[in-house]
Parts: C-alpha cells; structure tokens; sequence
C-alpha cells in the first residue's frame, strides 16, 4: 500500500517507515502536520491509508482528521496513540477511523491493523492477511494493563448510565439484562462475577470481554441521547478499536442484539449489596 505517516517524533517515524518498507510498502513520512494537510486535503489517490499520530504541535491529530473530513476527505486513517492520550483520542472514534495503533510500536500489532485495511480496500484476501499476521512478532502483553483499565472504566460507566436511565444500580443491570449471574442473599441480591470488573485488582486474568461489551451495548441501546451515553459510546469504540489492535477482540458490524426500546424505571425488588 501506498502509506502516508503524520509524526513529529523523527525517532518513531523512522522506526515505522524503515519497517513498513520491509514490508513492501510505499512510504512517505512528513513531520509537519499543517504540509501534510495540504498533501492530502485536495482528495487525490497519492496514498490508500494514513498513519496519523494524535499528539502533535501546531495542530493536533485529531484537529487534522476533522479537517480532512470536513473537506470530505474518506482516506482510511489509523491514529497513533499511547494509552495514557487514549482519553484524549475518543473524538477520533466518531470521526471515522480505521484502527488504531497503540504506542510503544509493536510490528504485530501494525501488520495486523494494516492487514484490516487492506482487507477494506479489497487488496488482499482473508486467507493472505492471516498467514502475514502469524508471521510477525508478537508482544502485545506488555499492553496489557492497558486495556484492563478501559474495561473497568466501561463497567462502571455502564452501571452509571443505567442508574441514570433506570433508577437501578449493578444488580438490577445485570438481572434485567441476563448477562451476568445473580445471587439472592436473604432480602439482597449480590453480582459476586460482575462486582470482579469494577476494580482493577479483582479483574480476572482472562476478563469476558464479550460480556463487558455486551453490558456496554445493552445500556447503550435503551439510554436516550445524553452527555453520559455519548461518553458511554465512545468508551465501547475505543476500547474495541484497542483490543482489535492488539489482537484481542474481532470488532463485528453493531447489530441490535437486544430488543431496541427504553426501560422505564424499574423498582428493586431486593436490597442491592
């Protein structure tokens, strides 16, 4: 692919291009991201994918996609971010994306996000991308802190934003949608599993993801538009963009997997631990 990198640390940016060379890619890297918006701004097919890091001076990554958009620029982009900018990367995810790339750099990881690209361009096939992805390395579990922050931060702002949409707390969550056990202590009811993803220090080894995800969306999908739900979202996209890239989790298309209607108010019937 013909690959454009926006980057103004000069030490990643080699470090990145000398690999995707090897990878017989073609490459051009600018360091300044005011020129690079007038290289890409006119629409012209000079490349098929950009590697945008978010932190920059003069403009920001995520000021640049906006501008790029705005122009109606629909170059698939790939952000650049490390975890601790990950906060500050969440607009991006309503920007449109493509993957994104978590610092420090990881050829697995990269090969693996560019693979998806090339997947969506129609450049390579399913087959191909799998036998290049089990050939690069592999050393995505020094990440993994990481992400373990993000789901306990989606948990616990699932819990808030169904409170606020329903009056119920995490038992009454996990009753009214299924995805986690229930246990009736006398007069209360106790999530023993669920209460393991609100604290970073009892999150299990190997988290459900598909569970978090899931409560995440359950909530999502009955909450009417408000500040908390559009923060909600926006920590399910990154949090699937993170873990697609380092090979954790396959993102598929949103489908309403639960009935698509409000929950009014919903009184406990035992006493919340």
């Amino acid at each position: 692919m013909r690959i454009l990198i926006i980057d103004d640390d000069p030490n990643y940016g080699q470090a990145m291009t000398s690999f995707l060379i090897g990878q017989d890619h073609e490459v051009q890297r600018i360091m300044d991201p005011k020129i690079a918006l007038n290289s890409t701004k006119d629409g012209t097919n000079q490349f098929d994918v950009i590697l945008l890091d978010l932190i920059m001076p003069g403009m920001s990554g995520l000021d640049l996609l906006g501008k790029l958009r705005d122009a109606g620029n629909p170059l698939p982009v790939v952000l650049v971010s490390g975890f601790a900018d990950l906060e500050n990367s969440a607009e991006a995810v309503h920007l449109g994306i493509s993957g994104l790339v978590v610092k420090p750099f990881i050829p697995g990881q990269l090969i693996r996000i560019l693979n998806k690209v090339e997947r969506e361009l129609g450049f390579i096939s399913q087959s191909l991308a799998v036998q290049t992805e089990n050939k690069a390395e592999e050393k995505e579990l020094s990440l993994r802190d990481g992400w373990q922050t993000q789901i306990i931060q989606l948990m616990n702002t699932s819990i808030d934003c169904w409170r606020s949409l329903s009056g119920g707390g995490r038992a009454n969550l996990a009753e009214v949608s299924g995805i986690w056990k229930v246990n009736v202590d006398g007069e209360s009811l106790r999530t023993r599993t669920l209460d393991r993803y609100l604290k970073l220090e009892t999150l299990p080894t190997r988290p459900k993801l598909g569970k978090v995800l899931d409560t995440a969306k359950f909530v999502l999908e009955r909450s009417p538009p408000s500040s908390l739900r559009y923060t909600l979202d926006t920590k399910v996209r990154v949090l699937e963009l993170t873990l697609d890239a380092l090979g954790l989790w396959n993102p598929k298309p949103r489908i309403n997997k639960f009935e698509n209607k409000l929950i009014a108010k919903i009184p406990a019937t035992k006493k919340e631990i």
